[in-house]
């Protein structure tokens, strides 16, 4: 089982009812499904088919929509 800071996550979930496998969300795709997926965006970005937004732009972005 994993630790957070030594303590078991078993422990988190059984105190505080949060954490269990039960409330989980659900995934919309698989992991396989996730990386293909980013595969092809990045081979098409190579390729100067599409544009991929950098860190810098996003976080401007962000900062538009705050004010």
């Amino acid at each position: 089982m994993r630790k957070i800071g030594g303590v078991n996550m078993n422990t988190i979930a059984r105190f505080t009812g949060k954490l269990t496998k039960e409330k989980t969300a659900k995934r919309y795709c698989s992991i396989c499904e996730s990386l293909k997926a980013s595969l092809k965006e990045v081979k098409l970005h190579k390729e100067g088919k599409i544009h991929l937004d950098t860190w810098d732009d996003f976080l401007e972005e962000l900062k538009k929509d705050e004010e």
